[in-house]
């Protein structure tokens, strides 16, 4: 065989083997997206990750609180005012509710509906009816310093952990310092009415079911509130966020629930431990949402 035989043969086996990897019949080839193009068996996985939605459970909140501790720091202050508050109201000689520190006695949900602790006292608002003016003033003073101290907290914690927001010390601007404000205050207020009712176990689980269903559409009003929306504005576009993914988020509301109740049943520890660790988790976990709802709305328009 000549050498032009030799190098012709050559050629026409390269081509075979060339043709047989090709072959689109072969298993070992990439999948092809819509546009001819190679997709890569991560990007499917992440693909098929995005259209299962947003993936909203407890240990993605404190994963990131173990990998990023000082994201607790603002409700762990939060948690020592608090603390401080309860023995001022123990001191003063106002009606005072006792809601923790050690009351084991039946399983409760203690979910305020924004980030916060359970503080070892309270006041009703039968509490503040026929006071004298220094009293009545005494009274409403500590109870606004104990929603400025939770909501400083969680505008902090929120602007840190949200990746859009640069310097979290500028969302403590007043106008949204106020908007936060009027939601905690709205939400407290809600509760405290609600809680005025005596109507026994069934008007109980009647009122139940709605409010936790308004707990679930409004979950990330405080952090679209931090991102510049209005107090209004916040609770549509939590609405919006919260859609399909209603189970998951009751289930995280039971959660934040059962541990804020656990934590701060617990003795002289209970208002700091329970407004550290599940105030903390609260305000990560309405930043979840709000950043894959804004990324789902980007992926969209």
């Amino acid at each position: 065989m000549t050498d032009g035989e030799v190098e012709a043969a050559t050629s026409t086996a390269d081509r075979s083997n060339s043709e047989s990897d090709a072959d689109p019949d072969s298993d070992d080839r990439s999948p092809m997206s819509p546009t001819g193009e190679a997709v890569s068996a991560d990007e499917n996985g992440q693909r098929d990750a995005d259209d299962a939605g947003p993936s909203v459970t407890l240990p993605q909140p404190v994963a990131r609180l173990r990998r990023e501790p000082t994201l607790a720091l603002p409700f762990a202050i939060a948690g020592v005012f608090l603390t401080v508050l309860d023995w001022l109201r123990r001191a003063d000689p106002l009606p005072t509710l006792a809601t923790g520190g050690g009351e084991w006695t039946r399983l409760s949900i203690e979910y305020a509906g924004y980030p916060t602790g359970v503080p070892e006292t309270a006041r009703s608002l039968e509490a503040f009816v026929g006071l004298r003016p220094p009293y009545l003033v005494w009274g409403i003073g500590l109870e606004i310093l104990a929603f400025a101290a939770v909501a400083v907290a969680g505008i902090a914690t929120v602007a840190r952990a949200s990746a859009d927001i640069e310097r979290w010390d500028e969302a403590l601007s007043g106008r949204r310092l106020l908007a936060y404000f009027g939601v905690v205050v709205s939400f407290d207020a809600v509760g405290r009415v609600l809680g005025s009712f005596d109507g026994g176990l069934l008007l109980g689980a009647v009122l139940a079911v709605p409010l936790f269903a308004a707990f679930v559409r409004a979950f990330a009003a405080p952090a679209f509130v931090v991102a510049g929306a209005g107090p209004l504005t916040a609770l549509s576009r939590s609405w919006r966020a919260t859609r399909g993914i209603g189970l998951r988020v009751l289930a995280l509301v039971g959660c934040l629930g059962l541990a804020a109740w656990f934590l701060g049943s617990l003795p002289s520890v209970g208002t700091v431990l329970s407004t550290t660790v599940v105030g903390a988790a609260h305000a990560v976990s309405t930043v979840t949402v709000r950043a894959e709802s804004d990324e789902t709305a980007g992926v969209s328009d």
